[in-house]
């Protein structure tokens, strides 16, 4: 069995979508220009990029806490050479110990005497761009044109992120929406830059969307059934206060579950959407019902492998917190109902029901349509 080419209705869909991201990209950002009140900071420091140049001074002094160095150093910012005092205990591994030549962020405070210098960070940008070049050049190696529409896939999704989602939310709009309208645009974009305009990829994007307005509908209600106010995170608290609380809180939270989810929701359905018209090429005697039945066997693996993942990626990003909870030595009864710790466990179960959800549905629409392209003649 071939495919049937993409139809004239699927060549419109897929214009729509490019043209509604250049909307959301580039009209919506001049729209709503950043016009959140933002709490004004006096005497906010400027960070800026300096190098190492010189060790002045250097000394140790033995405390009842360990060793402290305290350093003078010579530091080039913006073409000129200033001068930063600094202690620091060796046995704190916070602290950063530099060297001359050591890239590093400066942050510039104003005072009354003038400037003061503080060395804040490491400048990473250089390791960052090797990684970064490291990574497309093994996707084109690896998915060849593939791989080049995936990575077009990618900037698109970080295009409408970067210029929709967060300048909507800061200006106000409710986050929820605003996350939801930028993760459709994201779901049509790189699937159809991904995998190509077919019906295939539009049975996954019509599986995708079923999903994702299930996944808003489930983050929705159990937000408001826990009573998770959004700020339990020590960024959103920040945010917070440096909106003056113009942002909110739980539709930010809502809007992380959304476009987590969408990460691992195209994966699924494209790979239950191409199980099924798989079996029908093999086996052109299936009907919808023996295609559904099967791809549900696929399918079924499919949900236990990627929840699992899901899992795990939510684990591992939040391994220091599962780690204070246990050297907290709080009785889990108790830990589960502290707000830091019920959104995470929240936003697995959510992200994992939305998962759920999208492979009978896909696999079901999937059946039909390869069904019914199966009796309809294809040049």
């Amino acid at each position: 069995m071939r495919l049937p080419r993409p139809s004239l209705a699927q060549a419109i869909v897929f214009w729509c979508i490019v043209a509604t991201l250049l909307v959301v990209t580039v009209l919506v950002p001049a729209v709503a220009r950043f016009d959140a009140p933002r709490a004004e900071v006096p005497g906010a420091a400027e960070t800026v990029e300096g190098r190492v140049m010189e060790v002045l001074e250097r000394t140790s002094i033995q405390t009842s806490r360990g060793t402290i160095e305290q350093e003078r150093l010579a530091v080039e910012v913006g073409g000129a050479t200033v001068t930063v005092s600094r202690s620091r205990s060796t046995e704190d591994i916070g602290t950063l110990h530099v060297e001359p030549g050591d890239r590093v962020l400066v942050a510039r405070v104003p005072g009354p005497e003038g400037d003061a210098y503080l060395i804040v960070d490491r400048v990473r940008s250089q390791a960052l761009l090797v990684l970064a070049v490291a990574f497309v050049a093994m996707v084109l190696a690896t998915g060849r044109r593939h791989g080049l529409t995936s990575l077009l896939g990618l900037a698109a999704s970080l295009l409408v992120i970067v210029r929709f989602i967060v300048p909507g939310i800061l200006a106000g709009y409710d986050p929820a929406v605003i996350a939801s309208i930028g993760a459709f645009v994201i779901m049509g974009t790189t699937l159809y830059l991904a995998h190509g305009v077919s019906v295939k990829t539009t049975v996954a994007l019509i599986g995708t969307g079923v999903a994702l307005v299930a996944t808003v509908l489930l983050a929705a209600l159990s937000i408001r059934m826990a009573r998770i106010s959004g700020i339990a995170s020590e960024d959103v608290a920040t945010l917070q206060v440096l909106a003056a609380g113009h942002v909110d809180a739980a539709g930010v939270l809502l809007g992380g579950f959304v476009i987590g989810t969408l990460g691992v929701l195209d994966d699924i359905t494209v790979a239950q959407a191409s199980a099924v018209f798989e079996l029908r090429r093999a086996n052109a005697a299936l009907g919808a019902i023996e295609l559904y039945r099967r791809a549900m066997n696929v399918g079924r693996d499919h949900i236990a492998a990627t929840v699992n993942t899901l899992v795990l990626a939510y684990a591992g990003a939040s391994l220091p917190l599962l780690m204070l909870l246990v050297v907290q030595g709080e009785a889990l009864s108790i830990q589960i109902n502290r707000e830091y710790l019920a959104t995470e466990v929240m936003r697995s179960l959510v992200g994992g029901m939305g998962l759920i959800a999208a492979v009978p549905f896909t696999t079901a629409i999937a059946a039909l349509v390869a069904h019914r392209a199966a009796k309809t003649p294809t040049a």
